[in-house]
């Protein structure tokens, strides 16, 4: 992508999205720290800082003659705002003209009961003398590949992130199902390609999410079906994404504690009111006001959880909303970062530092409780880093969030099992947040029924070196118009007629397109990728409306969202 496309990409979505419910702006009764905003956002944009921009700051004459309403050749502040809300109306009349009121996923008694039937098949791991290990998922969200130390970065420092590393194994080809928060969310917990059960894209704003009831089709098992099946005590902790309705609630899909949210952001500081049902911080089903920093207010609930089960088999979903926008920090961590200048980057900075604290302290509890040899523990991100905030580093790889390529769908990711997985120990095979399902399942000594047919497979016996050959011949991914294979080292991307090829093992960077050198590949991994797609089903609903074309490497790429 030129330089120039990555601008028009970062005021494009920073003016999207500058319809961030007002809530995202309240001031921080305690600390009160100059935060990120759309408005510092345009202040990055003002090269010249004479408070507006012209057309070479904005580089693209269609947006910038939709956003100058007074034509007086100039944006202001004011006139960006107004066209971020002009650009939300729009986006939300066409979300709901495009799809009917008639609920997504209505009460399917059928679909339940065959639910129940298949769970009940499963056996209580706990009631025998070998009890099994307690699991703690802690699930980042936006964070950047590069962006924690133990994969290069020297901005900023992560050593409780790169202490767990050290502890368990580091997979290093490691990818999600989705380059978006709610589809991966959605693979994740139910080890199957999300497109199995209609979940191509973003649920939409919270708002549209609530009244379309869009969200993770009730009758799809979950691992926390299967965990609480089998005995185990189970809470979440943090951001849900995957629907906001009754019928999608944490606490109805296998879930006995929750706290946090449903929709897909939350700004990390107190609402100074109360907030519609689908935006609050809640605790269970009840709404609440959070004083406190959100990622540490996450951090203390799952501590609170370890320790009040220290006694029983418990499972811990951590899914952070750290580092997604808003870009908000505390004095606390903004003060580790002294050096820093640029206001945006220093608070990203000191979000991830907050995210490493509280890992530091969740694996700490479990040392405290005398469990940390009894828990599987796993670090995973859900998406790569977007680009369009200026501030997160995929490190080597191409272009991040929204993106089929490298920098959008390969994530750090570190599993620590004592007793099971050799510490300090680096699997190089691709591997899929599909396999968290099934590696936990094995690990607490739960036969998952065939019928629910997942799409991972236990990780152990590939780790310890058991089973020869990589854990997946084929990883796929879909999105609209765009598609991803990869095939050994052979990473195929196609969005609509457009086609990249590239060979992973001298090109992790996916600098070099050899789809007209090799087109024999090319065909092949196409045809691999038509069959696995007759077998998914179509989307249950569309994309967001603001998808958009933008260039890569000379050719045309969709954002679809």
């Amino acid at each position: 992508m030129k330089n120039s496309d990555v601008i028009q990409l970062v005021l494009f979505i920073t003016f999207s999205f500058a319809g961030f419910p007002a809530y995202a702006q309240d001031e921080s009764e305690q600390d009160s720290p100059k935060r990120s905003t759309p408005q510092t956002a345009f202040t990055r944009a003002d090269k010249d800082g004479d408070g507006r921009l012209d057309p070479d700051e904005v580089k693209n004459a269609a947006l910038f003659k939709r956003i100058d309403t007074n034509a007086d050749g100039f944006v202001t502040q004011k006139e960006a705002q107004s066209h971020a809300k002009r650009r939300r109306a729009r986006e939300n009349a066409a979300a709901t003209e495009e799809v009917s009121n008639i609920p997504v996923f209505p009460a399917d008694p059928d679909g339940e009961a065959a639910k129940r039937k298949l769970l009940s098949s499963i056996a209580n791991v706990t009631a025998g003398d070998k009890r099994p290990p307690n699991v703690v998922l802690l699930f980042s969200d936006d964070l950047g590949y590069g962006d924690i130390s133990m994969h290069g970065s020297k901005e900023i420092p992560t050593p409780n992130i790169d202490a767990l590393g050290k502890q368990g194994v580091r997979f290093s080809n490691a990818y999600v199902t989705a380059a978006s928060c709610s589809p991966s969310r959605a693979g994740l917990m139910s080890g199957r390609y999300q497109q199995r059960f209609g979940f191509e894209f973003n649920t939409a704003g919270g708002a549209i999410t609530h009244r379309l009831h869009r969200g993770l089709d009730p009758s799809v098992v979950t691992m926390t079906d299967v965990l609480k099946q089998a005995g185990y005590v189970t809470g979440m902790f943090g951001k849900w994404h995957l629907g906001t309705q009754p019928q999608f609630h944490p606490r109805a899909r296998g879930f006995d504690e929750f706290y946090g949210f449903l929709a897909g952001a939350h700004s990390f500081f107190s609402a100074k009111t109360p907030q519609p049902f689908h935006s609050s911080i809640m605790r269970d089903r009840s709404p609440l006001i959070e004083p406190e920093y959100l990622t540490d207010a996450i951090a203390r609930e799952t501590v609170r959880f370890i320790g009040a089960n220290r006694d029983k088999t418990f499972f811990a979903y951590v899914p952070f909303n750290a580092v997604h926008t808003p870009i908000e920090a505390t004095k606390k961590y903004q003060d580790r970062f002294p050096n820093e200048s640029d206001q945006t980057k220093r608070d990203y900075y000191a979000m991830t530092s907050a995210l490493d604290d509280a890992v530091g302290s969740i694996v700490a509890a479990l040392d405290r409780n005398g469990l940390s040899e009894h828990t599987l523990v796993i670090f995973v991100n859900d998406n790569g880093g977007p680009i369009y905030t200026g501030v997160q580093s995929n490190g080597p790889l191409k272009l991040g969030k929204l993106f089929l390529f490298e920098g959008g769908i390969r994530v750090p990711m570190v599993i620590k099992l004592p007793g099971r997985f050799q510490p300090d120990t680096i699997y190089d095979q691709p591997t899929s947040t599909l396999d968290l399902f099934p590696t936990i399942s094995a690990a607490a000594g739960i036969r998952v029924p065939a019928e629910i047919k997942l799409d991972g497979v236990d990780l152990t016996p590939f780790v310890n070196g058991q089973s020869t050959g990589a854990p997946h011949e084929t990883l796929f991914w879909s999105n609209g118009p765009n598609i991803a294979v990869r095939q050994g080292d052979w990473k195929l991307v196609k969005s609509y007629d457009n086609t990249w090829l590239f060979d992973l093992a001298s090109d992790i960077g996916e600098s070099r397109n050899l789809a007209d050198a090799k087109p024999e590949t090319v065909e092949q991994l196409e045809q691999a990728w038509q069959e696995w797609r007759s077998q998914m089903s179509k989307p249950a609903w569309p994309s967001k409306p603001n998808r958009r074309k933008v260039e890569v490497d000379g050719l045309e790429y969709e954002m679809n969202i």
